[in-house]
């Protein structure tokens, strides 16, 4: 397999919504299509369409090169095509796991495809729908090298970014995993925030545009999170101390002092300040909030 490996044949094994648009991208541009559903009802949908419709898994296997699988999980995906049936269909061609994953399971899948014939990737798609729709989606990969660069047209011809994080299997899907903690707790965030707004009545539109919109696109956030993120990295924690994590509690206090006389259910902000709490007793007190990264992952 080399870099210039044309996508002329793929294979979408599932249908749901993010294989539909999986499916529809691949289409509208000239892509050889073959797809298959477990429920025939979807892909009846592709009816007249340039789409090729398998009659069996195994089937839309044989009739493609690049093999894009997007079931509703690891499970379902070992228990479709990881299988003595369909494994003398995907021998010799290459598998990309799109669903949902673990580290241990992509390298589980790995594993059988490694020891099968079958060339593997690893996949993850960081966006909705209908942001892969616009073209505008990012995935993530890891795999060989030489299997990266053969699927680089597909992937590409699917989102607008594509990144290759290593050649060790499970990278991907823990990126995409770190991406997840990340958004979770800034949904959490935002949502609380929200919350305090209504409680205190203060204008919850005052709060969406200027709060979150100005300070995510004209404001120093990004900037700031990427510092934090290099300080943390390199446990630099005496370089630059804005702030001091005695500081930064003090603040967090005053907040959840606020969510207490209102009732609000502040159990995150107080986890925040338990990592901050430790961050400080394992001697950074004269660090910043970077520090806490020790107490999510104490050194050795």
């Amino acid at each position: 397999m080399t870099d210039d490996v044309t996508p002329h044949r793929v294979a979408v094994l599932g249908l749901g919504n993010m294989g539909s648009v999986l499916a529809d991208r691949l289409l509208a541009q000239g892509i050889d299509v073959t797809i298959w559903n477990r429920s025939p009802g979807k892909a009846e949908a592709y009816a007249g369409s340039p789409a090729q419709i398998a009659g069996s898994l195994t089937a839309a296997v044989e009739n493609a090169d690049f093999v894009l699988v997007c079931l509703l999980d690891h499970a379902a995906t070992m228990a479709q095509v990881a299988n003595d049936t369909v494994a003398p269909a995907l021998a010799g061609k290459i598998l990309v796991q799109l669903s949902s994953m673990t580290p241990a399971s992509s390298r589980e899948l790995g594993a059988w495809a490694d020891g099968h014939g079958v060339a593997y990737l690893e996949g993850q798609i960081q966006d909705y729908p209908d942001t892969v729709r616009q073209g505008k989606a990012t995935i993530i990969c890891a795999g060989p090298d030489p299997v990266f660069g053969a699927c680089r047209g597909v992937l590409d011809a699917l989102a607008g970014h594509v990144v290759h994080a290593s050649e060790t299997l499970g990278s991907a899907s823990t990126l995409a995993n770190a991406q997840l903690a990340f958004s979770f707790m800034a949904y959490a965030g935002m949502l609380h925030g929200l919350a305090m707004c209504q409680k205190a009545g203060v204008s919850a539109d005052v709060f969406r545009e200027v709060m979150v919109r100005d300070y995510l696109e004209h404001g120093p956030f990004a900037d700031d999170l990427d510092a934090m993120a290099r300080t943390a990295q390199a446990r630099a924690f005496d370089d630059s101390v804005g702030a001091t994590l005695p500081v930064w509690l003090a603040s967090l206090q005053e907040v959840l002092t606020e969510n207490s006389k209102e009732s609000l259910v502040s159990e995150p902000l107080q986890a925040v300040a338990r990592l901050m709490t430790r961050a400080i007793e394992a001697g950074h007190d004269t660090h910043d909030f970077a520090a806490v990264i020790d107490a999510i992952n104490p050194r050795s």
